[in-house]
């Protein structure tokens, strides 16, 4: 079973509780924070997958882990 690394990040707009997703429903995980920060737009911002909230979490696992 695959676990999240501090060392991936996803952009999280906490006011709104919203991850980036792709089209397809997935969530857009960057392997460099840099490259999260460029996509970073309004409230948005670069964070370590995890410090998002717990129900987030278990989706990006749910998701990594199929």
């Amino acid at each position: 079973m695959k676990k999240l690394l501090e060392t991936d990040f996803v952009i999280y707009d906490r006011a709104n509780d919203y991850v980036i997703q792709f089209s397809s429903g997935g969530i857009v995980i960057y392997g460099d924070e840099n490259e999260a920060l460029i996509d970073c737009k309004g409230d948005d911002n670069a964070i370590p997958c995890t410090e998002l909230p717990e129900h987030w979490r278990n989706i990006l696992l749910t998701q990594i882990n199929k």
